[in-house]
This record gives structure tokens, sequence and C-alpha cells, in this order.
């Protein structure tokens, strides 16, 4: 599966355009009566003052390197072109703009007459965002989304359903021989499972800033410096480290003296809440917060955001706990507290999922011109991409939804046999197969980001 999502990664960020001008005044090849005062380059996306650059070379020889980003205007760069005669001038740009793209570009122009031509100039740093860049993004969605999800699903479903006693025929055991049985199964290894996923997740996390940092710099021409502490982009990555640090501490606080399977909900929302307002800070410093109405897109982005770490977040958990627990209980209790485990997980599952359907589709109609630029252009193609792995895991939780959980429920209440478990297995392969199309949205979630929209 890593190598798939990699692949992946790398297929889509072939396809990623670069974050190409819209307009440069005067246009490459113009051939102008004097030389103008500046050049201006509209990038398309507001820019970060402190990471524009630029150079100019004239005929004759002068040069001159600045770039200057208004206020007043700041989808576009204007740069000054000093005076030198008659002849070709050359000009490069390169810079950031506030949602995290790197862009490069360069042009050339003639007063009166083609000749002299000015010395050859190459942009400082990339117009492409790299292979390496996506999976950076994408290891930090993984692991900000995941860990979040993870604590909030455990809180939400396993507790929720330990604390209920599972669901079971009226007039047998009573709920707390459910919670019992629970408890004695979820004991050492699958609570340790998944601490063990939760801590690989945060690692995840760390790993994919500690890949992003040098990636990004390194796409601007190594201008770390002013990366960090003069972009939105450095600023959120400053946020998603000290959020990593305040995350492994929620984690080994919540670990100590924790119950075995139910540590209570103060527990596990400080663990969950590092990842949380992680997400706010990508969506903060991502494509929602260059809109005409960035704090309604952003605040539309966060709640997408929250909506995919719960039902992602939950697929994680059910494999690394409710599962494992599942498998160690006898037959009839499995099911009974199966089935209240997985009657919870659809809820939040439904749940998250409507809101993923609503805001995903505001999220498309503020991004993409068209109709047609769903086919037209690399952004659009790849949402197509997610879509259509969305549009499968759809279909496996509606089959869930509408299959298995009743057959558990049903079960649980004495309504329906199901000796051999099979209902039990087949939601085993579910999650599985769920897991897997979710870190492919992931993925693609990765590389959208890394794309300039078409508007």
């Amino acid at each position: 599966m890593r190598r798939t999502v990699i692949a992946l990664a790398v297929v889509l960020a072939a396809l990623a355009p670069a974050v190409a001008a819209g307009t440069v005044e005067p246009p490459e090849g113009a051939r102008v009566a004097s030389a103008p005062g500046a050049v201006r380059v509209v990038v398309g996306a507001p820019v970060e003052p402190a990471l524009a650059r630029a150079q100019v070379r004239g005929p004759r020889g002068a040069v001159s390197r600045t770039a200057v980003v208004a206020s007043t205007d700041p989808e576009a760069v204007v740069i000054p072109v000093p005076a030198d005669g008659f002849g070709t001038y050359r000009i490069a740009w390169s810079g950031l703009t506030t949602d995290g793209h790197p862009f490069a570009g360069t042009t050339a122009f003639s007063v009166r007459t083609l000749a002299p031509f000015a010395t050859p100039v190459a942009p400082q740093g990339m117009d492409r965002t790299s292979a390496w860049a996506i999976v950076a993004r994408l290891l930090v969605l993984i692991g900000v989304l995941g860990t979040a999800g993870m604590a909030v699903s455990r809180e939400w479903v396993m507790a929720g359903a330990w604390r209920g006693g599972g669901i079971r025929p009226p007039g047998t055991r009573g709920a707390e021989s459910v919670r019992d049985l629970a408890t004695r199964a979820a004991d050492d290894g699958p609570v340790r499972t998944w601490w063990r996923t939760w801590w690989c997740l945060l690692a995840v996390w760390v790993v994919g800033l500690a890949v992003a940092l040098p990636v990004q710099a390194w796409a601007l021409g190594g201008e770390w410096g002013a990366l960090i502490t003069g972009s939105r982009w450095g600023s959120a990555w400053m946020g998603l480290v000290l959020l990593a640090v305040l995350a492994a501490l929620a984690g080994l606080a919540a670990r100590r003296g924790e119950p075995p399977l139910a540590p209570g909900g103060a527990r596990m929302y400080a663990v969950a809440l590092p990842g949380l307002l992680g997400a706010i800070l990508l969506s903060w410093s991502g494509h929602a917060a260059s809109g005409t109405d960035p704090v309604l897109g952003i605040a539309i982005d966060v709640i997408h955001g929250w909506a995919t770490a719960a039902w992602l977040g939950g697929l994680v958990m059910l494999g690394a706990l409710a599962l494992p627990v599942m498998r160690r209980l006898a037959p009839v209790p499995r099911v009974e507290f199966g089935a209240a485990a997985i009657v919870r997980f659809s809820s939040l599952a439904v749940g998250a999922v409507v809101v993923l359907v609503i805001t995903g589709v505001y999220r498309a109609l503020a991004e993409l011109p068209s109709l047609s630029a769903l086919w037209s252009t690399a952004y659009g193609v790849t949402l197509l991409v997610k879509l259509a792995i969305f549009t499968a895991m759809l279909g496996l939780a509606a089959w869930n939804r509408l299959v298995l959980h009743p057959r558990l429920e049903r079960t649980a209440l004495g309504l329906r046999d199901d000796p051999s478990g099979n209902a039990v297995d087949a939601l085993r392969a579910s999650v599985r197969a769920e897991l897997v199309l979710s870190v492919l949205v992931m993925a693609a979630v990765a590389v959208l980001v890394g794309i300039v929209p078409p508007t």
C-alpha cells in the first residue's frame, strides 16, 4: 500500500502545473518604444512579500534585484527595470504564495531593437511542486487527522459502547457483565496496539514536517530564514511542530494510570485537541485562505477536515482496538459488544459523510470556475480521482450501514443466528478495504493542495 500511495503522488505530481503567471506586462517577446519603469507579474494568488525575488539584466549590463509586492496589489510582483538603452532585457522572478505554492518564471522584451541581448537569467526558485513535497504533505495530513480521529472515535465509539454494556436481548446478562468481559479482552494487547498505532501516526506527522521544511526551502532556492519567519506557510509549520510536541505530552499523560478500555472523555479529548487545532492551521495556510471570502473558506475547510478525521480516524480505531477486542470475546458477548460499537461508529460515520459531501461540494464550487474544469485542468482531474476513490469508500460504508450493521444488531438482540461470526469477519475485511482507500483519498488531497486551483 505504501508503494501505491507514493506512486500515485509521483504520477499526480507530474500533472501539477507550475504556478504560472496569469499575465506579464509587458508580455513575453514584446517590442516597445521605450524601457518601462517596471514589469508586473500577476501570479493569481496572494504572494508572500518577504519571499518575492527578481533579477533584471539590461542589454548593456545593468542589473537590478528588486521585487515589490504592494498591499494594494497582493497577487502581483512588481519588478523595477533600470533604463539601459536599446536592446533585449531579460527578467526572472520567484517566490511563494500565501497558500504555500512556490512559483518562478522568466520573460524578455526588447526596446526598439532585438540586439544587443542581455545575458541569460534564471529564477532563484522552482515553478513546480515536487513529489517529495506531496509526500510530506500526505504524511502531515495523515498524522494530524489520524491522531485526532483515533482519540475522538475511541471516546465516542468504544467508551460509549462499553458504558452502555453492549446490545443484549431483554432478560439476559446485565451490562456490568459485558463491561467486565470487554475490559478483560481489551487489557494489555488491544490497548497497547491502539497506543502503538497512535504513536506511529504522531511519528508520521513529525516525519512529514521534517521532510516538508527542507523541500520547501529547496524549492525557494534555500530561503530558510524568510520561509520560516516571513511566510504564512512557515508560521503554520512552526505551529504544527508545537502541536506535535503538545500531542506527545498529552499522550504520555493520558497513558499514565489509564483504565484498560474507557479512559474517560477528558483524557481522549486532550489527546485529540492538538490534531484538531492542526487541522485549523492546515486550512489557514492552504487554498481556503486565498479565496474571495477567506474566513468562510477556512471555516468550511476546517469542518471538512474534522469530518475526515472522525471517519478515517474511526476506521483506524476499529482496526487497532475494536476488532482485536471483539476477537478476544466469546461469540455471544462478541456480537453484543461489537454491535454496540458498530452502531455508534455508524452514527459517527454517517454524520461525517453528510458533512463531507456538503463541505466538499462547497469547496469544489469555490475552486472550479466551470464544470469543464473538472476534465480540462490538473486540479479538476485530481479532484475527479479523489471523488472516484471517495465514491468507492461510500459504497463500502453503505454496505456496512445497510447490511452488516443491521445483521450484527439483530444477532445481538437474538433475532437472527450468526454462530460462525460471518458478519464480524465481513466487517473486518470491509474495514481493511476502507483503510486502503482512505490512504489513497488522503494522497489525492495532498496532491490537490499542491496544485493551484484554476480560478
